[in-house]
């Protein structure tokens, strides 16, 4: 039997809609169908695709306010806009590593946005949340993957 198929999904009225807010809140169902899609599933609906997306939308974005000399932008900016896409690169290809790196970093990046400007922390702390939503789902899939492998890794070993 294919993972998830033995859950079924509650009727849950509105709480799906507030999980990017309550970015540690991650529905079993939709972890089980992520991994059991993982190869399947198109890049803007698999959680690692979506994080990828995320951090290339936050490299261009800074790339463009740091080249037109924007306030709170300066050259170190282009540093961020690196290290955005070499963790991109890496979420894609599944390590777990470098979606921690992603969540710490996106994490000092909001601090850091809030303590410069404290007026916008209501929206800082808005796409801090929906960021660290996909980042964590990402990480979450991947921790599974690697579990389900080791099971299926010690159930091979027991059969030698």
């Amino acid at each position: 039997m294919p993972i998830g198929e033995d859950i079924q999904r509650p009727e849950k009225k509105g709480s799906r809609g507030w999980n990017w807010l309550l970015w540690w809140r991650i529905d079993p169902v939709d972890l089980d169908e992520q991994v059991r899609l993982y190869d399947t599933m198109g890049f803007r609906g698999s959680m690692r695709g979506i994080s990828v997306m995320l951090l290339v939308l936050s490299a261009v974005i800074t790339a463009i306010m740091a080249y037109f000399g924007a306030a709170n932008f300066n050259a170190s900016a282009f540093v961020d806009v690196a290290v955005f896409l070499f963790l991109a690169i890496f979420i894609y290809l599944g390590h777990r590593w470098a979606m921690i790196g992603a969540m710490i970093l996106w994490t000092l990046e909001k601090v850091l946005s809030i303590v410069g400007t404290p007026t916008s922390a209501v929206v800082a702390v808005i796409w801090w949340a929906l960021y660290m939503h996909a980042f964590y789902f990402a990480f979450r899939i991947e921790q599974k993957r690697r579990t389900l492998a080791r099971e299926a890794d010690a159930t091979l070993r027991t059969f030698e």
